[in-house]
């Protein structure tokens, strides 16, 4: 077995320093396995390119994923508008990649030979051993999400020869539950090798990265078994390739709880909560690095190799470091999730039941009251950043007779007064860039740094996989489930307390209560998409449905009063309307998105992967 790198290739033609070898020497950047894994440094490497290659699903690298999602738009270029642009692809975020499995199976054998057990500490040789456990079994839970049951290789090393029957390398799928199971039982045996201790900014995976992911896979099988049959029972295979039986979900629910429990009890990390400021230590527990208490695992990024362009694309334009800005904005409809501190309807009201315009005297008035977790998920009208209100103005709403008119303008218009029409960053409903659509901003993962947006330094905002406070919601997810109401309100309302809003009881808590916390909660963070998968609920939110008020995208547009002598000058009133970039498509999940297709490029190879349903 021999292993390649890049780095190598680099080093050594550093150090020849312009001299010219022969071509057939014998290349110097090919290693033998004994070279590599009877060298720490050179194993390590292998394992950092390994972490390289897991960066599944939605992330703060591409601030254009969250596009068909509902927690954001694009506010770039013209509307979305043909039927095919509202339905979220099959594929989304698919995971499939055997010679990442293959990869890994030859680190594992290697690390565990005769050679690498002479020549390391055994400590180092079971860390490294148990961190490509873990990264395997964390590959097979992304593939299992998109795909259900696939093949499970184990440790086998597949090495074709001429006159092998093929047949041999033909693995047939597992089924759904039996993947899972996987999952589960390679946690366990990593955690056994993973240190307990944290590690630098959550970079590599430690025991609790480990528990973490066999809760997820735990409350993810569950709750596939539970509403699976209730929901989508005709979306399952045969044999359960796809689909877990119902008479499982108990059991997955009850390890899911057990293990959630021992991340809360046992494990170093806490929920990072500050009374004093709930909104920006929010913030501050997501997106910021020093001092943080809360992430587990996390995709770390450090200048000058590994940085990302998202707040360079996403900051306000007023603000803005180079030359982007106002490329994302938060919609609607989950700016109204977030629920009212006082427990009261968390709509923002626009009009009164006669069809007037509800007056504010702020425009920060109907935000200020809610959820403290909004402010340090999004950025509404005159909301600090960088310690900066941002001003998100689409207009004014002038006297007119005994009535009121909205007026608009260019950006950064302004009136024969001088009084500001509509603002730099909007919102506006036009094709320009630059200009934001939704009346709200992305303030989650956004670097406050100075230059953070800055060519070609950029920002080094890493990406959060694991946080404690997951930990609680499945602990607390798996309690409902099993009946006890009472673990259930006191594993969900420490969450709920980092807002400042109304705790819950036994007797109040419901199922919307759980799904709706994992959304607040995680906006941004790739939880949405495949919790709203697993409880079978997506095709019921994103049901294409014209002005559905779930599945259709709105904004909420400012517009401040300019009335000398009204009563009402300087108040601000808003506007409801269906999303500039998505109107008018509604959010479509068809049923058959439950699972990502198999392609037949892969059967033609292995006639033993079935289909998925509806397919």
């Amino acid at each position: 077995m021999k292993i390649s790198f890049r780095l190598f290739i680099m080093a050594f033609l550093l150090s020849m320093g312009g001299c010219i070898t022969q071509l057939d020497t014998e290349p110097t950047n090919i290693l033998p396995e004994s070279g590599v894994f009877t060298d720490k440094v050179l194993a390590q490497s292998v394992l950092a390119n390994f972490y390289n290659s897991v960066n599944y699903g939605q992330n703060n690298g591409n601030h254009a994923n969250y596009h068909l999602l509902d927690e954001a738009n694009l506010s770039y270029g013209p509307a979305t508008t043909t039927d095919a642009e509202k339905v979220i692809p099959r594929d989304f975020f698919q995971t499939y990649d055997y010679e990442l499995v293959r990869r890994m199976n030859q680190f594992l054998a290697g690390i565990r030979s005769a050679p690498a057990r002479a020549a390391l500490l055994e400590a180092d040789r079971r860390e490294l051993e148990a961190q490509c456990i873990f990264l395997r079994a964390w590959y097979h839970f992304c593939m299992a999400r998109s795909f259900g049951g696939m093949p499970i290789l184990g440790d086998t090393v597949f090495t074709y020869e001429s006159g092998v029957d093929p047949e041999r390398f033909q693995v047939p799928r597992s089924t759904e539950a039996g993947i899972y199971d996987y999952v589960i039982a390679q946690c366990d045996l990593a955690a056994t090798g993973l240190t307990a201790s944290k590690t630098t900014n959550g970079g590599i995976a430690n025991k609790w990265a480990a528990m973490m992911l066999k809760a997820r896979a735990a409350v993810y099988a569950g709750s596939i078994a539970n509403y699976g049959t209730k929901l989508t029972p005709t979306v399952r295979t045969p044999n359960w390739e796809a689909g877990i039986p119902s008479d499982q979900s108990e059991k997955y629910y009850k390890l899911a709880q057990e293990t959630a429990e021992q991340v809360i009890t046992q494990s170093p990390y806490v929920l990072q909560i500050d009374a004093a400021n709930p909104g920006e230590s929010f913030y501050k527990a997501t997106s910021v690095k020093a001092g943080n208490t809360e992430v587990i695992w996390a995709m770390d990024r450090l200048r000058p190799n590994v940085v990302t362009q998202f707040t360079n694309f996403t900051m306000p334009y007023s603000n803005r470091d180079f030359t982007e800005g106002n490329a994302l904005g938060a919609v609607l409809n989950l700016v109204e999730a977030f629920e009212n501190k006082d427990g009261s309807d968390p709509a923002v009201k626009t009009t009164t039941t006669n069809g007037s315009y509800v007056f504010y005297n702020s425009v920060e008035d109907p935000f200020t009251k809610k959820d403290a977790r909004l402010w340090g998920t999004v950025i509404y009208p005159n909301a600090l950043y960088r310690q900066t209100p941002v001003v998100l103005q689409a207009g004014q709403l002038n006297k007119s007779g005994d009535g009121y008119v909205l007026r608009t303008s260019v950006v950064n218009g302004k009136d024969a007064q001088g009084n500001l029409i509509t603002s730099l960053n909007g919102p506006a409903s036009n094709s320009d860039n630059f200009v934001n659509k939704t009346g709200f901003l992305v303030r989650k993962f956004l670097d406050e740094s100075p230059n953070a947006g800055l060519n070609p330094g950029f920002s080094e905002m890493w990406w959060p996989r694991f946080r404690i406070a997951e930990a609680y919601l499945i602990a607390a997810e798996a309690s409902f489930e099993l009946g006890d109401k009472t673990k259930a309100v006191t594993h969900i309302n420490a969450t709920r307390k980092r807002g400042g809003i109304q705790p819950l009881s036994a007797s109040t808590i419901t199922f919307n209560h759980i799904v709706n916390e994992y959304r607040v909660e995680f906006a941004f963070e790739d939880h949405r998409f495949w919790d709203l998968k697993r409880w079978r609920l997506a095709h019921t939110i994103w049901n294409g449905i014209p002005n559905d008020p779930n599945a259709q995208m709105y904004s909420l547009y400012p517009y401040k009063v300019v009335a000398s002598g009204d009563a009402n000058d300087g108040k601000w009133v808003f506007t409801k309307q269906l999303s500039f970039k998505m109107a008018p498509n509604p959010r479509n999940f068809p049923l058959m998105n439950y699972y990502t297709a198999i392609q037949p490029g892969w059967r033609a190879n292995n006639p033993k992967l079935v289909n998925n349903p509806l397919q």
